[in-house]
């Protein structure tokens, strides 16, 4: 099992933050250095191309922080390749029902499970030829599936989504959410803190882990002691935009005072 899964599983904190626009993968080292435990590998709202996720998802393996891949909906190639190439697991947005959620676990995992295609000699093998029986059952276990509750019809049918087999996460995109609530950007309106709310009782009693997106601090530590435990802070935009910003912000007052 992978260390992502097996922190979860324990009820462990687990903070990483998102990545859409950064394509040198020495970020990977970067994001491994300032602590984070993982980070996602946004390919639903980035335009990373395959060999930059690949390269991505390398380089981080190499720094020791794992990587999680936001596919841009469901089908089996998009599935396939970023678990071919190492991530530890995938993010898959916009999950309203449990029959999508089996529908991912078709081509994530392998037979018996699933239907994913093997090719074992790949870098999710570290090019190893490991036997396909044993390999093929430690890969089911290990790999990692978050899924997206971003709708009321998703929140509506959260227990069913919870207790299908493979979904270890259920994640809030707080901005989504609030749009299809009618409530757009309100991320603090009580119909929005409400249905997030579900989504932490609901996972909760049914042992998978809560998630959720914010670059707020404040709102993110408040929801953490809510009890979510697979949580994004901010992403590689906001990062350094927000530190240009304060950083120049502060600057421009010492020069104002000459």
């Amino acid at each position: 099992m992978n260390d992502l899964k097996l922190r979860l599983k324990k009820g462990d904190l687990v903070v990483g933050t998102m990545i859409s626009e950064i394509r040198n993968p020495n970020l990977a080292y970067m994001l491994a250095r300032c602590g984070f435990d993982f980070f996602i590998i946004d390919n639903e709202h980035g335009s990373y191309s395959p060999e930059t996720i690949s390269n991505l998802i390398a380089a981080a393996r190499g720094a020791g922080v794992l990587t999680v891949v936001r596919i841009p909906e469901i089908r089996r190639e998009t599935i396939l390749k970023p678990l071919d190439c190492g991530a530890a697991g995938l993010l898959v947005p916009q999950v309203n029902t449990a029959q999508q959620a089996k529908e991912i676990m078709v081509h994530a995992k392998y037979p018996p499970l699933g239907n994913r295609g093997v090719a074992l000699s790949r870098p999710h093998s570290l090019y190893a030829r490991p036997k396909a029986g044993e390999y093929l059952a430690q890969a089911n276990e290990a790999t990692f599936i978050a899924v997206q509750a971003e709708s009321p019809e998703a929140i509506g049918n959260l227990k069913s989504i919870a207790t299908t087999p493979g979904v270890d996460a259920i994640y809030v995109g707080p901005s989504d959410l609030s749009v299809s609530l009618g409530i757009p950007g309100e991320i603090s309106h009580p119909d929005e803190v409400n249905a997030i709310n579900r989504v932490v009782d609901v996972c909760q009693k049914h042992a998978i882990a809560p998630g959720i997106h914010m670059s707020n601090l404040e709102m993110l530590k408040a929801w953490i002691e809510k009890g979510m435990r697979f949580v994004t802070f901010s992403s590689d935009v906001d990062l350094l935009s927000g530190a240009a910003a304060d950083g120049l912000a502060q600057l421009k007052k010492v020069i104002a005072k000459k």
